[in-house]
């Protein structure tokens, strides 16, 4: 059995917990340290059986937790050399660091981690797919477009996480500068709901079992929204699905 633990996505903080086996991976560590071990506690987890926090890029509701988080589990964080590079800079980098290259596969413990590139305005940002014995899990949740290499390792996986990041209207008549709004919707900038609704069209498959949409902005966008655009075609294919909040309350999910 696997258990997906959200701790919270959004703008303000994204982390999640992958357990097996009496094993667990975080993927990102966007809240402090003590918000990290009270969230994992509030799902039943403990963070002992943590090997590791996989980075998906440098940002800091990504990784504002990181260093002290893993500093005090005596734990690496996986990277990317460039992010590496980008934490070191701000003296947020973890004691222990194991670094990547997007394209490559490496083991922790029994999980086989697959990193892919992302399109989105970082300097090497990628998703992650998790394979625990057959089960595969698909993680993307900052990214401006689902291009094929995205499909490709992101299809047929047992669960997928993908962002559903902002609606355009609210993005357009928001107080944000204009320079930022046409970043997020820029190439690689973050998923609007149409667009990731359309790509779980090409991502779901017979396999898939569970859906858990992420990285809600809250100022653009609403969980209504969502709903009536990925929710309304996950319904359709009868798919089980959840919108991952940012507050933590977002239940754990089994495989």
């Amino acid at each position: 059995m696997l258990t997906i633990g959200p701790l919270g996505s959004g703008s303000k903080g994204n982390a999640l917990i992958i357990s097996a086996g009496g094993e667990s991976l975080a993927v990102d560590a966007g809240f402090s340290r003590r918000e990290m071990l009270a969230r994992i506690a509030s799902h039943g987890l403990t963070a002992q059986t943590l090997r590791a926090v996989l980075i998906t890029h440098e940002h800091t509701d990504h990784t504002s937790g990181c260093r002290l988080f893993c500093d005090e589990l005596q734990i690496p964080a996986c990277m990317t050399p460039g992010t590496s590079r980008i934490l070191e800079k701000r003296g947020a980098l973890p004691q222990r660091v194991q670094q990547f290259s997007p394209g490559m596969r490496f083991a922790i413990g029994n999980f086989v981690i697959d990193a892919f590139a992302v399109p989105h305005d970082a300097t090497e940002p990628v998703g992650f797919v998790i394979e625990y014995g057959k089960l595969r899990i698909g993680i993307a949740t900052d990214l401006g477009q689902v291009n094929r290499e995205v499909i490709a390792h992101l299809r047929d996986c047992d669960a997928l996480v993908l962002e559903s990041n902002y609606d355009p209207d609210m993005l357009a008549h928001s107080d944000r500068k204009l320079s930022l709004k046409r970043r997020i919707a820029g190439p690689a900038g973050h998923l609007e709901n149409a667009a990731a609704a359309s790509a779980l069209e090409k991502l779901t498959t017979q396999r898939t079992k569970l859906v858990l949409l992420a990285h809600i902005s809250s100022e653009c966008n609403m969980p209504e929204l969502v709903a009536q655009q990925a929710g309304r075609k996950l319904d359709a294919m009868h798919l089980n699905w959840h919108i991952i909040s940012q507050t933590g309350d977002t239940p754990s999910f089994e495989l």
